[in-house]
């Protein structure tokens, strides 16, 4: 992913948080799938620990939720973009305009975000 591609990706990822959209954390995220809430668009640091990688590609795949590994953002470039130290995980619901527009994003890169 290109400098611009990932600038974008990050600054429509912290709008959606200023927009009250996005569900931070793995907790928060796990709350949500419990509670049966709409299917979320949930994104994935380069650096997530293995095992919130495998809980969340597992609940993603049972779901209908969306995963995205974010292969060229490190958590603290997630956290920066969403005005925290770092962040891990960052979920967006599935339906939202915001998760529409960086799946064509991701459509447009090949996936490969």
């Amino acid at each position: 992913m290109n400098d611009g591609v990932k600038r974008n990706l990050l600054l429509k990822i912290g709008l959606a948080r200023r927009a009250g959209l996005a569900v931070i954390g793995q907790d928060r995220i796990r709350t949500e799938i419990s509670a049966g809430k709409a299917p979320l668009l949930v994104f994935l640091s380069n650096d997530a620990s293995s095992a919130v990688e495998r809980r969340f590609l597992s609940a993603a795949a049972k779901r209908g939720d969306r995963a995205v590994h974010l292969e060229s953002v490190s958590r603290w470039e997630l956290g920066a973009a969403l005005g925290l130290a770092s962040v891990q995980v960052v979920g967006l619901p599935l339906a939202s305009q915001f998760a529409e527009m960086l799946l064509e994003d991701l459509r447009r890169e090949g996936d490969v975000i």
